[in-house]
């Protein structure tokens, strides 16, 4: 295949949370496809690194240190950018804490993390987007945006907000040619983690609420982000694309097992950060 039929041949991206395992992915499948990606995260060795291992590969990858709550930082940073044509918004934290027991600067952290930095670095690149002849905005919400668990109070409220977001950027954007869309995906381990974890009990109840018999795999979620990203989807704006491999159809039936609806009353566990 030649450079020229690659989908993201000559365009620029910027990825939120490219140092964790979502980013990650989405950062090589867009630079696989010709695309130069800025990795940015708040871990400056986790950008760093995945940046190293992109150039390895012969792609075009550089590390932008950020942290996406901080306004001036955000400002900085996309006023040093000469060109972009591709916002990824993807980092965030996933914390799991009942109404009851979040604390204001709990909910205030989560929301900032997930939602408000979203705002910041889409109002900063809107500007170099006009710019684009293929802008295209991708925003990483969740399964929580539309179903609820107990003990995820702040974020599902983020999750659920970046919906609407996503839409009032399609909105305002489609002026500009602009189209911003969300991913919601499930929960998502690579192909081995899920191979390690097979047969411990609490993995198999996770695993068996969704219809295709496995967790989604990053490569799921970055196939989707890609989509959303390049000319394939020239004309969608405003969507919420959700990648779960059905979870979401079992837990709005009801089907989904008694034993996981039990775990959920509680209310009682951890989440992995998307970041």
């Amino acid at each position: 295949m030649g450079e020229l039929n690659l989908l993201l041949s000559g365009r620029k991206a910027f990825i939120t949370g490219a140092g964790g395992r979502l980013g990650g992915a989405i950062a090589e499948r867009f630079a696989s496809e010709g695309c130069a990606v800025l990795l940015s995260d708040v871990n400056v060795r986790n950008a760093e690194a995945a940046a190293e291992r992109l150039r390895a590969q012969g792609l075009q990858a550089e590390a932008v240190p950020l942290d996406v709550t901080d306004e001036d930082a955000v400002r900085r940073t996309f006023a040093a950018i000469p060109e972009l044509d591709i916002l990824v918004n993807n980092a965030g934290v996933t914390r799991g804490r009942s109404v009851q027991e979040s604390t204001l600067q709990e909910w205030n952290d989560t929301i900032q993390v997930n939602l408000t930095s979203m705002f910041l670095c889409s109002k900063y690149a809107l500007p170099l987007l006009q710019r684009s002849p293929a802008p295209a905005i991708v925003n990483m919400s969740s399964i929580n945006a539309i179903r609820s668990n107990p003990g995820l109070a702040a974020y599902s409220a983020a999750k659920s907000g970046i919906l609407a977001f996503t839409e009032q950027l399609a909105i305002e954007g489609a002026a500009h040619r602009i189209r911003a869309n969300c991913i919601s995906p499930g929960r998502t381990m690579t192909e081995e983690e899920q191979a390690k974890r097979s047969g411990d009990p609490v993995f198999e109840i996770d695993r068996d609420c969704y219809p295709l018999g496995r967790l989604g795999f990053p490569s799921d979620v970055a196939n989707a982000a890609l989509f959303l990203a390049s000319d394939l989807s020239a004309f969608v704006n405003g969507v919420n694309l959700v990648v779960d491999g059905g979870m979401t159809l079992l837990a709005t039936s009801g089907l989904v097992r008694p034993d996981l609806r039990q775990r959920w009353k509680t209310g009682r566990y951890m989440l992995e950060s998307e970041e």
